[in-house]
């Protein structure tokens, strides 16, 4: 375990991908992307979650958070930039993205599992 902020809550954040309540931390993708976190989605959280965190001071530890992630995921995370606009204004946004094709350590694929239990065959008739 680290003392590091950055990395406290990048294992947070990472943990709440699993949540799959309607105001969830990570949103679901489509096609290649099996999910994905927002800077800005991420900047709100770490404002509900941290008692006494400014809007500024959540957007540097969203960045700061986003970095640690990539860098514990070991490049498993990929970073995007994306152009956003909100209120007439246009906004560069940073996303992390969770590839579908990603083996995650640890992690059951729903392929590789089989609902019956594997039988050997019987001998000696």
């Amino acid at each position: 375990m680290t003392n590091r902020k950055p990395d406290e809550l990048a294992g947070k954040a990472w943990r709440e991908r699993d949540d799959a309540s309607r105001y969830s931390l990570w949103s679901r993708g489509s096609g290649e992307i099996r999910a994905y976190l927002d800077a800005s989605d991420l900047a709100e959280w770490i404002r509900l979650k941290e008692s006494g965190v400014s809007k500024k001071y959540s957007q540097e530890l969203a960045r700061r958070t986003m970095d640690a992630m990539h860098e514990l995921s070991k490049n498993r995370l990929g970073r995007i930039k994306r152009q956003r606009s909100k209120d007439g204004l246009n906004y560069q946004e940073t996303r992390l993205v969770l590839k579908a094709d990603v083996e995650l350590p640890g992690e059951v694929s729903k392929e590789n599992t089989d609902d019956s239990p594997a039988t050997d065959g019987v001998a000696g008739e």
